[in-house]
């Protein structure tokens, strides 16, 4: 199997602080019925804000970090292994489509959380789901891209509304 549609444990969003920032002081897009929620941060503006941060700064300037997660409400799934089977679509439909995201992007002095939310109670096929999330990566593509061309003329805020 080829190691570019991998989904590593580096590459999930596990730390419960990066997860409360990205719902609180995130942006977010809908291609119904997901919902992506995400934040992009500059490694400047990281290393300003945090003298000792817990994560690599180096690495974020040389190659940028990208960490996604998935989830299902229980108040929409009330049973477990359907939030687990759609949360197992969710995380195959990002798996098949970062590499091309990452093809698109550089993130080279990024770090860009995102979170992939499901918000309605039918249940879409794979096929259909891994369009949907193809459709909000492009999205978000464009949004980096806005932003790197924004930063070029002097600009920092990367939190910036668009």
């Amino acid at each position: 199997m080829s190691k570019i549609y991998s989904y590593k444990k580096s590459d999930k969003l596990k730390s419960r602080k990066q997860t409360q920032f990205l719902f609180a002081k995130g942006q977010s897009m809908n291609a119904f019925p997901i919902k992506l929620i995400y934040t992009i941060e500059s490694a400047d503006t990281l290393s300003n804000l945090l003298p000792n941060p817990p994560f690599n700064i180096l690495a974020i300037k040389e190659q940028g970090q990208l960490q996604a997660g998935v989830g299902a409400p229980s108040r929409t799934f009330r049973k477990a292994v359907m939030r687990n089977r759609v949360k197992r679509l969710l995380r195959e439909g990002y798996r098949l489509e970062k590499p091309a995201f990452l093809d698109s992007n550089t993130l080279q002095g990024y770090r860009v959380n995102i979170f992939f939310l499901y918000t309605d109670a039918n249940v879409l096929s794979q096929k259909e789901i891994q369009e949907k999330i193809k459709q909000l990566l492009a999205r978000l593509s464009e949004k980096l891209n806005q932003l790197r061309n924004t930063k070029g003329d002097g600009k920092t805020n990367s939190l910036e509304k668009n």
